[in-house]
């Protein structure tokens, strides 16, 4: 009886493996899923509605260690703050404001004018402004200290020349450092026509101011073995690597600088800090103008034909953007200087995509928090906002 039933199982069991094609099965057939695929075209910075309209001019933004937006109107001459819904919460008045930031204590520098009287003649210099908000332990913006830290000259001389007049800031870095006499201090570009200040070396120069509003010094570049107080061509923008939020900020004294001068063809650069046996080393960092992931680059020479402010973003994605009014155009481009969006990881591209933001009247200024960059249109008195496809939830 036994041996008849394994008689069956055996036939039973050869039967089942000459009826099939394959002993194992087939292949399962997974066409029937829909996978993403990522063309070069989906990946752009798209608008989000709705703008900002409750400024007049806008000139200048930021977005601080608080986590509010603050805006430079050039019309009423005040610095506006809203929180991020674009929602008013105070306005202050600085004489000829154009240019903000907020540092790691939360009190925020300003650059405006001051009127000025140098032996009998009236003049408007430019100025460095605190900005203090707290009062009794609260952040009051309607209850506020100006203080004046920095009146071109006269916080590294007490002569004033003629020239000294055609001197202008034109912005600010806030530095971030690990220690307490790091932290805090920032970068002033500035621009003018003398060659050699009193001995203090250019009116066109990248200056150090400590924490406390002293001034330290020009910012001397080394570069192919040699040392220049000149480097730096009519600077108009900079950049720090330390960006909000406060939580993730950098404790970095690198900057991004723009230069805007004919005889400077590599008008975007990173000047990297380094603290050297006999003292601080400024040395600029060169990028790839032949990788092939790239079609265009940061610093191709002669890249943009009037750069006019630049932002460094403080998150995962580091990217660097740069304002042209010349074509009122936004660039956007890795940190190492390779233009575009590089391709997410399902994407079958093999470029980077090019994000390029247009259809501005003035484009005046850049800001960038939360994945969100922000631009500033002066004709237009809008603040418009900007995401990336792939940074939607």
């Amino acid at each position: 009886m036994m041996k008849w039933m394994n008689c069956i199982a055996l036939s039973l069991t050869a039967l089942f493996i000459t009826g099939c094609d394959n002993y194992w099965g087939d292949k399962t057939d997974l066409g029937f899923i829909d996978i993403p695929n990522y063309e070069v075209r989906e990946v752009a910075y798209v608008p989000l509605e709705p703008k900002l309209y409750d400024v007049a001019a806008p000139v200048d933004i930021a977005i601080g260690f608080d986590e509010f937006l603050y805006v430079v109107d050039s019309v009423t001459s005040e610095i506006a703050r809203f929180d991020l819904a674009f929602q008013p919460q105070g306005r202050i008045f600085i004489p000829g404001v154009t240019k903000v930031v907020q540092d790691r204590r939360l009190q925020l520098l300003a650059i405006g004018t001051s009127d000025t009287t140098v032996n009998g003649v009236d003049y408007d210099l430019t100025t460095i402004y605190r900005i203090n908000f707290e009062a009794n332990g609260a952040l009051d913006f309607n209850n506020v200290t100006i203080e004046k830290v920095a009146v071109h000259p006269f916080y590294f001389k007490n002569s004033f020349s003629s020239s000294d007049a055609n001197v202008k800031f034109t912005d600010i870095a806030v530095q971030g450092g690990n220690t307490a006499a790091s932290n805090n201090r920032y970068y002033i570009s500035r621009t003018g026509t003398n060659a050699n200040n009193a001995g203090f070396g250019p009116d066109n120069a990248v200056v150090v101011f400590s924490n406390t509003d002293e001034f330290v010094s020009s910012v001397p570049v080394t570069a192919a073995g040699a040392v220049y107080n000149n480097y730096f061509k009519r600077p108009l923008a900079m950049a720090s690597f330390t960006q909000a939020p406060q939580i993730s900020a950098q404790p970095s004294q690198d900057f991004w600088v723009i230069n805007n001068h004919p005889d400077q063809s590599i008008q975007v650069q990173h000047v990297q800090f380094e603290e050297g046996p006999f003292g601080a080393v400024y040395q600029p960092v060169f990028y790839s103008t032949t990788d092939p992931v790239a079609d265009r680059y940061l610093q191709t020479a002669n890249r943009f034909i009037n750069p006019i402010d630049i932002v460094f973003a403080g998150d995962a994605n580091a990217f660097v953007f740069i304002a042209d009014g010349g074509v009122d155009s936004v660039y956007q481009f890795t940190s190492n200087g390779l233009e575009g969006v590089p391709p997410p990881p399902a994407s079958t591209a093999d470029k980077h995509a090019i994000s390029t933001i247009g259809g501005f009247e003035e484009l005046s200024a850049l800001c960038y928090y939360d994945k969100i960059l922000y631009v500033a249109d002066k004709q237009a008195g809008t603040i418009s906002r900007y995401q990336l496809t792939l940074d939607f939830d």
